[in-house]
């Protein structure tokens, strides 16, 4: 039965995964079946297969996570946490933009373009202790471009 301690360990655990380059290991914190939603508004997806995808392109922005306290909920089943993420432009960000999930960036911001992303991870744990669903709080107000990093 998850507890407040291992939800806020899940949601630490998922950022230093996200930024050791670790997509194997990041994908083992989270059930077969996790729903995910990141941003919250551009609909829910299913699977580990739909996480690899989104967070495998994460990862291959070299994002880096820097994660502030987590909170955990009532229910035992629940954490959030506070992150600022920076990760590279290229390859990802055309598509963001191309999508709505991004402005586009200014006219001078070149091949090393970096975007920094203020949000929120909610988590819910599962009794195996695996994450089921994540879903990730943030909007277009919430992004900043930056110089090459």
């Amino acid at each position: 039965m998850p507890d407040e301690k291992l939800c806020k360990h899940l949601v630490v655990e998922h950022c230093r995964r996200v930024n050791a380059g670790d997509l194997e290991g990041l994908l083992a914190l989270y059930s077969p079946q996790v729903t995910f939603e990141d941003p919250v508004g551009t609909g829910s997806q299913t699977g580990i297969e739909a996480l690899r995808a989104h967070a495998g392109a994460a990862i291959e922005c070299r994002a880096f996570e820097d994660f502030g306290v987590p909170v955990a909920a009532q229910d035992g089943a629940s954490a959030a946490v506070p992150v600022v993420t920076t990760m590279n432009y290229l390859p990802w960000g055309p598509n963001l933009v191309r999508l709505g999930f991004i402005p586009v960036p200014p006219a001078d911001s070149g091949p090393g373009t970096r975007i920094r992303f203020d949000y929120v991870m909610a988590v819910k744990v599962s009794a195996a202790g695996l994450i089921t669903g994540m879903q990730g709080y943030w909007g277009r107000s919430d992004v900043v471009f930056l110089g090459p990093g």
